[in-house]
């Protein structure tokens, strides 16, 4: 699943979850000190508080400076422009004072103002930021000087990673309250949106106040939208781009030309899940534990993630992605099999199945869709559904996610469907796929900074609760230039990409 759409967690309760897609490929002339990178795909938004892609926001972690942020590689969360925190008012306000020095690229200073309007705007009707759903809780932010003041209506244990997020990174006065900013723009970080021709080009380039801790080897940054992926592929190999999506059909023979994780090629797994998601609305799975447990035995995860093509991904079993704190990566050690067991499948739907109606949701765009769609249609004959029984539905784009959420859904299962975590927040996650078990949320609660724990209790809701069928991981597949020095690849186990700081060229 390459770069692109950005989509939350969640609503698994209900059997409504979230996807992600797209992403790649073209050419510039070379320039000294700019990766070069095409796109496929139309271009994304660049507003602060309005960008809620994995591809805008890989481009603005080099662009914002925030009140904490990620490191690097996203295993820790570090004070940047803040110079610590006092967390007061059992949990419900927080007290940030800030380092001096930090300015945007105009040349302005970052002040405890910069974060207020950063909230102002995401809180605006009239902007309609994704980001008002996090601040829901806000109730007040003061801003004086070189100390801000946050206060929530109750406590979040979540809140500093939710700060991270891009939408409230400084943010210039010079940003209009309530229209989007589609052109280049003042930011904090290490760099800064200089040009943005939308579904052409968009252009980042070194920020001439820069005086933080992040590295920052590049002079800039171009991205090319809307390029042909096979043409694309062909130019980075020539060294004609730096940086492009690695078609399907390339996928097998670039890993035995460069090798994988090596040189060239690099396929890096995503905060992104698989599945298939159960209508626990609908009496068939929302009364049945059983055969919800036996259809994650039925179905063949291997196959499934394999319709994908060559290092797309892998078969996954249980609810945490493979880059968030706890998760286990072992196959031997997940709740499922990567191959159907069939045996196991059928004792444990007994003749619950025999006569009764399924209503299977699935995605009709793209022949891997469609065969996820009819894997899922045999592995459920195979279970015992008569196939007269089986109504089969398709859905252009995101629209299953949709009749998937509606209440009185006629569906009972939703094929290829997924989600992302905007942060990897282990103990969050769960506690929203758990749903309202109380049992597992006293569990949840009391291992909430103990990773290994939430591990343990990941693999043990996934076994015990089955709220979904969790089906693979997603990886980006990238194919870099020669240009590209491989030992300045730094992941980012946040942002689900290559940090740009980071990134060097030799």
């Amino acid at each position: 699943m390459p770069r692109k759409l950005w989509l939350s967690a969640g609503l698994l309760a209900t059997g409504a979850v979230l996807l992600a897609t797209a992403r790649f490929a073209g050419a510039t002339p070379p320039s000294a000190g700019i990766l070069r990178v095409g796109m496929t795909g139309a271009s994304v938004q660049i507003d602060p508080q309005l960008s809620y892609v994995t591809t805008g926001w890989w481009l603005e972690y080099a662009t914002a400076a925030k009140l904490y942020n990620w490191s690097d590689r996203g295993t820790k969360l570090v004070p940047e422009v803040a110079s610590r925190v006092v967390i007061s008012n059992r949990g419900r306000t927080y007290t940030f004072v800030l380092r001096m020095g930090f300015r945007f690229s105009d040349g302005s200073p970052v002040t405890a103002k910069s974060f207020k309007y950063a909230f102002v705007r995401a809180a605006n009707r009239d902007l309609a930021s994704p980001a008002q759903g996090f601040v829901m809780n806000v109730r007040r932010v003061a801003a004086k000087r070189n100390r801000l003041v946050i206060s929530l209506s109750k406590a979040d244990p979540a809140f500093l990673s939710k700060l991270t997020m891009p939408f409230f990174q400084a943010t210039s006065s010079k940003l209009p309250l309530t229209r989007e900013v589609t052109g280049g723009y003042p930011s904090a970080g290490p760099y800064f949106f200089t040009a943005n021709d939308v579904n052409r080009l968009t252009s980042i380039r070194r920020n001439p106040y820069w005086r933080g801790n992040r590295p920052r080897h590049l002079t800039g940054v171009d991205v090319q939208w809307n390029l042909d992926e096979e043409t694309a592929f062909h130019q980075v190999e020539a060294n004609q781009l730096d940086e492009a999506y690695v078609p399907t059909a390339e996928a097998q023979g670039v890993a035995q030309r460069y090798g994988v994780n090596k040189t060239r090629f690099w396929a890096m797994p995503q905060n992104c899940l698989g599945l298939l998601a159960f209508n626990r609305m609908n009496p068939l799975f929302g009364h049945s534990l059983a055969l919800r447990k036996a259809v994650n035995w039925a179905v063949d995860r291997t196959s499934y993630a394999g319709l994908a093509g060559p290092y797309a991904g892998t078969p996954w079993t249980h609810l945490l992605p493979p880059l968030f704190p706890g998760s286990v990566t072992k196959m031997r050690l997940q709740p499922y099999s990567a191959h159907a067991n069939l045996a196991k499948a059928k004792k444990l739907a007994g003749a619950y199945v025999a006569n009764r109606r399924i209503t299977v949701g699935y995605r009709s765009s793209g022949s891997i869709n469609q065969a996820q769609g009819q894997l899922v249609h045999d592995a459920l004959v195979q279970l015992g559904f008569k196939p007269e029984n089986i109504t089969m539905k398709g859905y252009s784009g995101g629209d299953l996610y949709t009749a998937m959420g509606v209440r009185g859904s006629d569906l009972d299962i939703g094929v290829s469907m997924g989600y992302c975590g905007e942060f990897p927040d282990s103990h969050a996650l769960l506690k929203s796929l758990a749903g309202d078990n109380q049992k597992y949320s006293r569990k949840l609660e009391a291992a909430r900074k103990r990773p290994k724990v939430l591990g343990r209790l990941d693999l043990e809701i996934t076994r015990n609760l089955a709220p979904a069928a969790v089906m693979r991981t997603y990886n980006n597949r990238y194919f870099f230039s020669d240009r590209v020095a491989p030992r300045s690849l730094t992941y980012s186990r946040v942002y689900q990409d290559w940090s740009i700081p980071a990134l060097a060229l030799k």
